[in-house]
Parts: structure tokens; sequence; C-alpha cells
């Protein structure tokens, strides 16, 4: 038997972080090794202060997989508490941890609301200031951009330590593919850049100015003129790349976020068919244009035309809501005299949300709307399709709603439809609830994340067949 390769993976968004995007990474190192790869993965390490921190998920990791955690500073709180120091306030020795609690302005974050106000003390607008500093003139492209380059120099050294036969950067964040270049050019190991979202021309970095875009298009050139193959999650995405970047010498691969047929085998439906409720469902943020408002306005439409078929609806969203479209809600729920039909119910575990995934009647997958949305093919989804329940989906036409249409998941309407909205939701109202799925399961397969592996298994053995070990850097 010959020895395993080796796969050093670089991926801020790993568990026990509770993001959608650690997924891909986790499933992909563990069903690698089947494949004859072994995976060690650089990741963030956390301390246990994160608002998506949930220790449970440490168990995702499979045995075999190989994890280095490099620290993530928050270097606004570090500048903070040393101003604090240098005025003579504050408790400093029950200051936060350097490790960050959270990173403060995440991938995809909208630095806006850190702007110094007129408001509050000396102290208060002049941390103000720093974080409006970091976000739009250090923080470039993301806030994992410091923590990019020490793990980069442990990537180094691993590679230095053992024989590493190709190197995989996953964005967000988009960082990583920093430390992806520097590798590359540094061991001449053949680089896969993996666009889990895009970076230019994402619709939730739309809050960028003009000259960052601008900056960040140019970088992003400069950066994959090493990289050996571009992966994107949808045949729209890459396509969109190609246009963006014509001239790298890259290979082009669409590799598709997947589903894990066993996630939720041995989970149980808790809640009776019987309810005289429909209870719909959504786990996952709710920020910038990734809203759902439009159900909420259609289901008050119903309650003040038939406020007994509006009744029947119960409504539960899990994870965190931006302020501002969180205030949107509470002004339609009031309005319409809704509000004790919805319940938010803020993060919760891993588990819990799993839970109320299979206790659901309908899941409400809410998908991003934007120029570029027709290629969002959320990772959402396909948890969702696991959990057997179908979808109440509202999506603007591309690849995800091609998906529920062709394999029968559910109802779809437009993102911002509130009549097509209010049309399906009457029908569901008014029917009974279905207890199982009929999904198309020949064209699901395609899908299965098993076989989405068994796709990058042999492109990565084509990539590193290819190259000699003795070949160097490209120029």
């Amino acid at each position: 038997m010959t020895a395993p390769r080796t796969l050093l993976i670089i991926a801020a968004e790993f568990p026990p972080l509770k993001t959608i995007g650690r997924i891909r990474t986790v499933k992909f190192a563990e069903h690698l090794l089947a494949h004859g790869w072994k995976p060690v993965v650089i990741t963030v390490e956390p301390s246990g202060l994160e608002p998506n921190y949930d220790a449970s998920l440490l168990r995702e990791i499979a045995d075999g997989v190989e994890v280095i955690r490099v620290p993530l500073r928050d270097y606004e709180s570090d500048i903070a508490r040393l101003a604090k120091q240098l005025l003579g306030r504050g408790d400093t020795a029950t200051a936060a941890p350097s490790a960050a609690p959270a990173p403060k302005s995440g991938p995809k974050s909208d630095p806006s609301q850190a702007r110094p106000t007129a408001g509050g003390g000396l102290m208060d607008k002049a941390h103000a200031l720093v974080r409006h500093v970091f976000r739009h003139y250090i923080y470039i492209p993301d806030s994992y951009v410091f923590w990019t380059f020490a793990a980069a120099r442990r990537a180094r050294e691993v590679c230095a330590e053992r024989q590493v036969d190709a190197i995989y950067t996953t964005l967000p964040a988009f960082s990583s593919m920093i430390a992806g270049h520097r590798l590359r050019r540094q061991t001449g190991l053949p680089w896969i850049a993996d666009y889990r979202d895009l970076w230019f021309g994402d619709v939730l970095r739309e809050w960028l100015p003009r000259w960052r875009q601008r900056m960040e298009l140019w970088l992003e050139r400069r950066l994959l003129r090493r990289a050996d193959v571009i992966v994107t999650v949808s045949e729209q995405k890459t396509a969109y790349m190609r246009r963006l970047h014509p001239d790298l010498r890259a290979r082009w691969e669409t590799l598709t976020n997947g589903f894990d047929v066993e996630l939720y085998s041995g989970r149980a439906r808790q809640r009776p068919f019987d309810d005289p409720c429909i209870e719909f469902v959504y786990t996952g943020r709710l920020f910038k244009n990734r809203r759902g408002h439009a159900f909420a306005e259609a289901l008050g439409r119903i309650a003040r035309s038939d406020p007994a078929l509006a009744a029947r609806a119960r409504v539960r969203i899990f994870g965190g809501v931006e302020p501002v479209i969180r205030q949107r809600y509470d002004d339609i729920l009031a309005r319409d005299g809704i509000g004790h039909l919805f319940a938010f119910e803020g993060d919760v575990p891993y588990q819990t949300a799993m839970q109320a995934q299979v206790d659901c009647d309908y899941l409400l997958l809410i998908v991003d709307t934007g120029e570029t949305s027709d290629g969002v093919i959320p990772g959402k989804l396909f948890e969702y399709v696991a959990s057997g329940r179908p979808m109440f989906a509202l999506c603007d036409p591309g690849a995800t709603p091609d998906i529920i249409q062709r394999a029968n998941l559910g109802v779809v309407v437009g993102a911002e439809d509130v009549d097509a909205c209010e049309r399906e939701l009457r029908r569901v109202l008014a029917s009974p609830v279905p207890r199982a799925v009929e999904p198309d399961e020949a064209y699901l397969a395609q899908f299965d994340r098993r076989a989405i592996t068994t796709r990058f298994a042999t492109l990565l053995d084509e990539v590193t067949h290819r190259r000699s070990p003795a070949e160097g850097p490209l120029a």
C-alpha cells in the first residue's frame, strides 16, 4: 500500500466555531481519508468566549484529521486596553484575553456602524475611532488578515517538517488567499483556492467603498496568478470568476456543497404531525442582503383578511439577526398584530437547531439577494435536505431554486415577492402538513458529500501527479 499523501488545509472557519462554512471543510477532511489523503488543518484557536462557540462540534472532526490551531489576536481590544492603562482607567487584570472572543469585522461585516459618534465619553469615542480605522483601512480584506500571516508561517514550518503534497485554502476568510499565495511561492506545491463565497462581487460585501473594491480586486487578481486550481460552489460562480479573471493560467472546477445522508440518522421527530399549528423554522443568520421580510409581510396580509388561517402559523428564527433587520421585523409584526406568531430564539447549540429542523413542518430557506445571487447555493440548503422536511424558500432565480424545484424539495418564491409569498403561504396553511419529502433521489445523488469528495480527491490526484517533487515555484 502507498503511504497517504498530505493535504495542508488553511481554514479560518472550523469546529468548534458554529458557522455553516465549517461543514464543507470538516467533511472534505473526513471523507478524503478514504481516498488516501491525510488532511492537516491549520485553523483558529478559539478562546471559548466566541458567541458561536460550541464545544460539542469538536466531535465533527474525524479521527485521523490533524488540527493545528493558531491564535487570533484581537488588536482592537489590545489597543483599547493599552489606552486605558496609559490613562489610568479600567482594570487591566480583568480585561478580555488576547484571543478574540469573535472577530470584530468578519469576512462580510458592514463596518459602517463602527464610525465614531458624537455621543459617549472620551474613551468611547477613542475606541469607536480605533474600530473605524481598523475595519476600513487595516482589516483588508477582512479581520483575519494578521491571523493569516501567522497561519502561513506555521504552515511553512509544517512543509519543512514533513512531506506535504498540496495546499488547499478555503474562503471566506478571504485573507486565506494570502497564505495560499505565499506558500505556493515559497514551496512550489500545488495550491487549490476554494471559493465558498465570492470575494470581489459578493452580494454581502456591497458596503465596501469603491476605492477598496478596486484595491481588493487588484489584490485578488495578483494572488490568483499563482493558483493551480480555482474551485467554486456553483457553475454560475465559476462562470462569473472566469469572466472576472480571464487571463489566469489556473484550472477551473466546480464542486458544490453537499449533504450527508447520515447527518440526521437516529434523530427522531418529537413533535406530533397532528399539532394544529404549522411550524416554520429558519436556522441561520439574517443580515445585509439576507432578510426574509417578505414572509412576515405575507403572513401579516393573511392575518388582516383571514385571522383564523394566519393563526395556524408559528415561525421560529434561530440565529443572530442584524439589528436593522430585526427592527423591520418588529415594525411589521406590530403593525399587523402577529408578534405572537414569531419567536426569535437567538443562537442555540447546533444540536438544538438540528432537532428544530426535524420537528418543524416547513424549513424556511432565506437566500441572499443581489447581482451575483444567481450563483449562491448555501450550505444551509443541503443541511435542510438531510433533515428530510419540505422547504419554503425565498430566493431569486438561480442555482438554488433550480435545485429545489428539480429535486422536488418544496416551495420557491422570489426573495422579496410578497404577492407570491402570500399565495403560497395561504395554500400551505390551508393544506395538510406533508409527513415526508419525496425528492428525486437520482438527481440528488450528485450532491452526496461522498460523491463530491471523490471528485475532489480525483482532482488532487491529477494536480499532484502532474508536478514533479523537484519542480520549484512558478515565476
